[in-house]
């Protein structure tokens, strides 16, 4: 579309990219400025500014509006400095980021590791040190607690890019982040068990987290379980169906889960 820049995936550099659905209302509120985005050929969801309402009407108004008003608009934007929001778009992420936060991250709020450590990691210089320095954040953020950190972790231990391909890792964090009830590590966990990646494979338990994480309003989470029920004889998908309800309020993992962790 005329004027409409292209998003490009931090991790692959794709440009097949789809908007997603924000993780929670507190992420969408403490991140205003931005847009979810998943890469369709990685998977890596990301988020990018947020294209201003002057770029979203040069993208859908018609050609004669164009000739007419939108270019004589367009020409006062580029003439005005202050408003060349190409400028921030290529900036590197960290760049951009308040030292408030910086400073918020080094006294170990997790949120703010996290906020570093994702900024560092969508870097387009993609240096060495950035990409070292944001994997240490994001490994304080996740211990900390920040589910969204361990999920970045989980995603770079399964594909080995950034991090050592690790699938035991890759499973940790994701159970760990299911767990707490994120429902994108509940759909991150039941493609492990599609899968067989870091856990013995298993259709049932794959049904049962995508069961979860689709009760968690995950809609990709929604088409994934339809299609592994498919797979499922009616014995198996009873019996699927039976394990989804959470047994313990304060963890989301199953009863098989839960016995090998104790």
């Amino acid at each position: 579309m005329l004027f409409q820049s292209k998003v490009i995936c931090p991790r692959c550099q794709a440009s097949r990219c789809r908007e997603s659905r924000w993780l929670s209302l507190e992420e969408k509120r403490k991140h205003q400025e931005s847009t979810p985005f998943r890469c369709l050929d990685c998977s890596y969801r990301f988020l990018s500014r947020r294209r201003t309402g002057f770029n979203k009407v040069l993208a859908f108004s018609a050609p004669v509006a164009l000739v007419s008003v939108g270019l004589a608009v367009a020409a006062s934007v580029w003439l005005t400095p202050a408003e060349d929001h190409s400028a921030l778009d290529t900036m590197a992420p960290s760049a951009v980021l308040d030292l408030e936060i910086k400073k918020a991250a080094e006294a170990g709020d997790a949120d703010a590791q996290f906020r570093l450590g994702n900024a560092l990691l969508q870097d387009p210089s993609q240096s060495t040190q950035n990409s070292a320095n944001a994997i240490r954040w994001l490994q304080l953020s996740a211990e900390n607690g920040n589910t969204e950190a361990m999920i970045v972790l989980g995603r770079l231990s399964r594909s080995g890019v950034g991090l050592l391909q690790n699938y035991d890792q890759a499973s940790k964090w994701m159970q760990t982040a299911a767990a707490r009830g994120n429902p994108v590590g509940m759909l991150e966990l039941g493609r492990l068990y599609r899968d067989g990646v870091g856990v013995a494979k298993d259709p049932v338990l794959a049904y049962v987290w995508f069961n979860r994480a689709s009760a968690a309003r995950n809609m990709d989470a929604v088409r994934e379980r339809e299609e592994v029920a498919r797979t499922l004889s009616a014995e198996e998908l009873k019996e699927a169906q039976v394990q989804s309800p959470r047994k313990d309020p304060n963890s989301g993992l199953p009863s098989e889960v839960v016995a090998q962790e104790e």
